[in-house]
């Protein structure tokens, strides 16, 4: 789509952020966002939904510039997706979430910021980190490899959570892997190995398979670490 023919979104985020700043909108007229109307709804803005958002995920957020609305064709459609109740809170923030973290294994309910900081690494004891509980459910220990972006929420009998989960994984596989990418060509290397979700390819376009996964290099890596240490102790002694 041109610059220029992009449409007027309905959203309070399509106002201009500059527009009522001492510096004002450098675009004027060309602004492609609104200059201090009210917010409305223009045909664009009706006839459009975002498709990523209705099978489960969009990537955009905030920032797409289509309506992110369930689909309700159907009586069935309607009834397929469960709606969120009163009680749908994230389990670390009590907050109802603006976007889900999936986990593969189990159903507990979490807003995707707070369980990717439960998940990270840094800030937390050695200890901590080498039980693996930071990539344990907070709740019921339940170990899950990845988290799951989502526009709803599934429980783990939901048919819609194995396919927002495979739909994930097929978007991410699209998108060349920065690890693989920054490494040498005669030396590929990725930390997550075989088991990373994002793209690995030759310069000839052939998919690269490393021949193993996260948990080896996980191990290898550890004990690397540990010989770096014994010898800096030796050194230093």
């Amino acid at each position: 789509m041109n610059s220029s023919e992009r449409p007027v979104t309905s959203k309070p985020r399509g106002i201009c952020r500059y527009y009522n700043t001492p510096r004002g909108c450098y675009q004027g007229a060309q602004c492609k966002f609104l200059h201090g109307e009210a917010e409305k709804y223009s045909p664009y803005d009706t006839n459009k939904t975002c498709r990523f958002y209705a099978n489960g995920h969009c990537r955009r957020g905030a920032k797409c510039w289509f309506k992110h609305v369930h689909p309700a064709s159907s009586g069935t459609a309607a009834l397929s997706t469960p709606q969120p109740e009163e009680e749908d809170l994230c389990s670390i923030c009590y907050e109802r979430p603006v976007k889900y973290g999936l986990l593969e294994g189990c159903s507990h309910l979490f807003c995707l910021d707070c369980i990717r900081q439960w998940r990270l690494n840094q800030g937390k004891a050695e200890e901590t980190v080498a039980s693996g509980v930071t990539k344990q459910c907070p709740l019921c220990r339940a170990p899950s490899r990845f988290i799951t972006p989502s526009s709803c929420f599934y429980p783990a009998e939901h048919s819609k959570k194995a396919e927002t989960i495979d739909q994930y994984k097929a978007t991410m596989a699209r998108i060349p892997c920065k690890h693989f990418e920054t490494s040498p060509s005669y030396d590929r290397f990725c930390p997550f190995g075989k088991d990373c979700f994002y793209q690995h390819r030759n310069a000839d376009g052939t998919p690269y398979v490393f021949a193993h996964g996260v948990e080896h290099n996980m191990r290898v890596s550890s004990l690397l670490l540990c010989a770096l240490s014994i010898l800096t102790t030796h050194s230093a002694a």
